[in-house]
C-alpha cells in the first residue's frame, strides 16, 4: 500500500437498496481514514481506468465477479462486503466492516491471487475475463447438445447432454458443485469440466492442467440457436451449431484480500455446516495418547 491515505474504490449494486444504506452509514468513517477514489453503483459500469489501493465490494459473491470482469487488466486488491448468504469471496459482515478495515489499514491481511479465465469466440478479437465459470447450455426447445472439447492439444471427448461446465477453482463451489463436480482449494491450478445430465453414464467430471488452453466446438441438430454460453453467471451469449471459443487462463489474477485468521477451510466448514471438531481432537488417530 502506498504512503499517504489509503485509496480506496467502492463499488456495489445500485438496484439493491441495502447496499446504498450501507455506504451511507460507513461512509463517514471511512473518509476519516482514507481517500475514496470513486463510488460505483452501476453494475455496468467500466472499472478498468480507476487506480485505487484497496477495492471494497459491497454485495455478494456475484458482485465481487462483476467488479472482476470490470477490472480487466487493472485488478485492484478486493475486499467483499457481504450482503448476501451463501458467499466464498465476500468474508466480511456488515457488522463486522469498521474493525475489518482497521485490520486493513494497519496492516493486518493477505493478498491471494485467483485464477481469470480469457474467453474469446473463433475470430473474435473481443475477449471476456470470467472468475468463476463458463457454462454452455441447451436452450429450453432444444435436443440433445453437443460440446467438443480438446485441452491443448489434445482432444478429451464429445459431451452430449444438458451442457457442460469449465469452472476455475473458485467456480468449483458453485454451479459445478451442484452439478456433481469437485471443490478444488483456490490455489491449485487446474480447471474442472462437469457435464450436464449426460448422455452417457460413464461420463463424469474432469480436473484438468490450468496451464492448457481449452476449446469448445458447440454442435447440434437443426439450423438456428442451439442454447448458451454464460460466463459468471451475468455475460450470455447465444451459441449455434459451429461455434467455437477458447478458453485461456489469463495473465492478469483476481487479487483476493481475506483477513488473518480465516482460511479456505474453516470457510467450507462455516457455509457448508461441516464437523468443525474433529470426534478424537485434531490431527489424532484413535488410541493415540
Amino acid at each position: 500500500m502506498r504512503t499517504g491515505l489509503p485509496q480506496i474504490l467502492l463499488i456495489g449494486d445500485e438496484k439493491k437498496g441495502k447496499v446504498r444504506r450501507v455506504l451511507d452509514k460507513f461512509l463517514p468513517w471511512l473518509e476519516e481514514r482514507s481517500r475514496v477514489v470513486a463510488i460505483c453503483l452501476d453494475r455496468e459500469q467500466s472499472l478498468s481506468q480507476y487506480d485505487a489501493d484497496i477495492c471494497l465490494v459491497f454485495g455478494g459473491d456475484g458482485s465481487i465477479l462483476s467488479a472482476a470482469r470490470r477490472m480487466g487488466t487493472n485488478q485492484v486488491p478486493t475486499l467483499g462486503v457481504n450482503l448476501g448468504k451463501l458467499g466464498f469471496l465476500a468474508e466480511v459482515a456488515v457488522d463486522g466492516l469498521e474493525e475489518a478495515m482497521t485490520k486493513v489499514f494497519a496492516g493486518e491481511y493477505k493478498e491471494e491471487e485467483r485464477l481469470l479465465v480469457a474467453c474469446r469466440r473463433e475470430n473474435s478479437e473481443t475477449e471476456t475475463l470470467l472468475l468463476n465459470d463458463a457454462v454452455v447450455q441447451r436452450g429450453e426447445h432444444s435436443n440433445l447438445i453437443q460440446v467438443s472439447v480438446r485441452v491443448g492439444p489434445h482432444f478429451v471427448t464429445s459431451y452430449v447432454g444438458d451442457g457442460l461446465i469449465m469452472a476455475t477453482p473458485v467456480g468449483s463451489t458453485a454451479y459445478s458443485l451442484a452439478a456433481g463436480g469437485p471443490v478444488m482449494a483456490p490455489n491449485v491450478e487446474a480447471l474442472v469440466l462437469t457435464p450436464l445430465a449426460p448422455h452417457a453414464l460413464p461420463v463424469r467430471p474432469l480436473v484438468v492442467p490450468s496451464r492448457y488452453g481449452i476449446e469448445m466446438l458447440i454442435e447440434g441438430k437443426g439450423g438456428g440457436t442451439l442454447g448458451n454460453l454464460v460466463l459468471d453467471g451475468q455475460v450470455r451469449f447465444e451459441v449455434s451449431n459451429g461455434d467455437r471459443y477458447s478458453f485461456e487462463v489469463s495473465k492478469t489474477r483476481f487479487r483476493l484480500l481475506t483477513l488473518e485468521g480465516d482460511d479456505f477451510y474453516s470457510i467450507l466448514r462455516r457455509k457448508f455446516g461441516w464437523a468443525g471438531t474433529p470426534r478424537y481432537g485434531p490431527g489424532r488417530q484413535k488410541g493415540s495418547s
